[in-house]
């Protein structure tokens, strides 16, 4: 049988002591998680950008005058 090498394994065990070695730290990064998605929902649920109510103004097309400009002279 194949056993690991000494990175995975020095690496499986630093994040094991990193999520371990303080009481409360898995329910803390639980709690943060949910925070985060209900946060999302919530911008997802009420767009704080509201669509302007008159659209922007546009620029009238000017090739017409161009044209009729250039016949006058």
């Amino acid at each position: 049988m194949h056993l690991p090498g000494l990175i995975p394994l020095l690496i499986v065990l630093v994040l094991a002591f990193l999520l371990f070695s303080r009481p409360g730290r898995i329910s803390g990064l639980m709690e943060d998680l949910g925070k985060g998605i209900r946060g999302f929902r919530k911008g997802l649920a009420d767009p704080q950008d509201k669509p302007p109510e008159d659209p922007p103004r546009q620029v009238p097309d000017q090739s017409t005058q161009r044209e009729t400009d250039r016949a006058s002279q």
